[in-house]
């Protein structure tokens, strides 16, 4: 991925939300309004797997999983144009799908 700021779209079947996301030499950085996320990407051909542990600071929030204080999100995905989307779980709710569209952010 190229490095820059991001804004990032995701949803589960059970919410959607949106945030930023910093790309900087293969590690990640963001938030929302209820959650902060960091974590490293590696490249591989095509695909990108993104590792990220994701935390709540906003103790009337919850993530798009449910009501987790932390847990950790594994995601794969693909560059498609200028954006990149992915799909992916996390370890508190593995029966919940994740999807995610990054798209570089216009300053």
């Amino acid at each position: 991925m190229k490095n820059g700021l991001y804004v990032a779209e995701f949803r589960t079947p059970l919410d959607e939300a949106s945030g930023v996301i910093v790309i900087e030499n293969d590690a990640v950085m963001g938030g929302d309004s209820g959650m902060y996320y960091a974590g490293s990407i590696k490249r591989q051909d095509d695909r990108i797997e993104v590792s990220l542990t994701v935390r709540r600071h906003n103790p009337t929030s919850q993530s798009v999983f449910g009501d987790f204080d932390a847990f950790a999100l594994s995601l794969t995905g693909r560059a498609r144009g200028e954006a990149y989307e992915f799909e992916g779980r996390a370890d508190a709710a593995p029966s919940l799908s994740f999807h995610a569209k990054l798209t570089p952010a216009q300053i």
